[in-house]
């Protein structure tokens, strides 16, 4: 073999590797490693407000996000605005629910409230304090609060601008067909943490996002609304704002809030086995750490 054919052999070679190691969810041929993680997070703490946040049109200066009502808006915008979007039933992955179909299930769990019909007659959906019916739960008994309870309040729009209408929103018009308060309490994503045999690091590969239904008298237990797969909505996310609270200037998008992960999350189940206390969900985390940090590297 001439030194010509050589050189074209390792530049070959070096792509081939380039081009695996860039690869993006890793190929299940390079997944050493892998646990299926359910995350919960808990938008009504300080960090994770901003995914929740609308942002007033009157104190935005650019246009580079279509999406400004928050990471829940976003995805029930983007299934009534979008032809063939589509998000699916908890119960089934492969039952496909359309804006109308899940404008449905809304009334049915508004009308719980109002003591029509039976809210447990589906034992399919169970939320944080009712693993069984979950797809991707197990037999948790739910967590209990800790912290000291701080809330990052944000001032309503009309009362930033100084108690002025003409300057704030109309808050119609984020509410739309629904009151979207009890879906804005919590969420809930399902991901993939595989050791990628390339990479020789621990990859994220987010797969669903659950919309959970919460009680707004704390009585009747949670449910699961519907799912959106993560890789169907990367492009609206993508779109999407998430304010900075410290900074105007760097403001990110949704996607980028996930692959940069600035949120605060708990584990609530890993690979089927439920987390019963926010102690062992603390425990299981490290654990997924110390695994990561004892693996080796070359």
């Amino acid at each position: 073999m001439d030194m010509r054919s050589l050189i074209v052999l390792s530049l070959l070679l070096v792509m081939g590797a380039v081009e695996a190691f860039a690869q993006f969810p890793p190929r299940i041929e390079d997944h050493f490693w892998r646990r299926k993680v359910v995350n919960r997070i808990d938008l009504e703490e300080k960090i994770n407000q901003p995914l929740i946040k609308r942002e007033n049109d009157y104190y935005v200066d650019n246009t580079q996000y279509e999406q400004k009502e928050g990471l829940i808006m976003t995805l029930f915008n983007w299934l009534k605005e979008t032809d063939d979007a589509v998000c699916y039933h908890p119960d089934s992955l492969n039952t496909a629910l359309t804006y109308d179909d899940v404008m449905a299930r809304i009334q049915k769990f508004e009308g719980s409230l109002e003591g029509e019909g039976d809210f447990d007659s589906e034992d399919d959906e169970g939320g944080f304090d009712d693993f069984e019916g979950d797809d991707f739960g197990g037999d948790g008994d739910g967590f209990e609060e800790d912290g000291d309870g701080d809330e990052w309040d944000f001032p309503d729009d009309a009362e930033f601008a100084g108690g002025s209408d003409d300057l704030g929103a109309d808050a119609s018009a984020f509410v739309g067909d629904f009151d979207p308060a009890p879906y804005e309490s919590v969420i809930q994503f399902i991901e993939d943490r595989i050791f990628d045999k390339n990479r020789s690091e621990m990859v994220y590969d987010v797969q669903f996002l659950q919309i959970i239904w919460t009680d707004p008298g704390e009585t009747l237990p949670e449910k699961v609304l519907c799912v959106f797969r993560y890789d169907e909505v990367l492009e609206v996310l993508e779109r999407s704002q998430w304010k900075n609270r410290f900074n105007d200037a760097e403001y990110r998008t949704l996607r980028e809030v996930f692959e940069m992960r600035l949120f605060h999350s708990y584990i609530i189940d890993v690979s089927g086995v439920g987390v019963n206390s926010l102690e062992e969900a603390d425990h299981r985390r490290q654990q997924l750490v110390e695994f990561e940090h004892h693996l080796w590297s070359y």
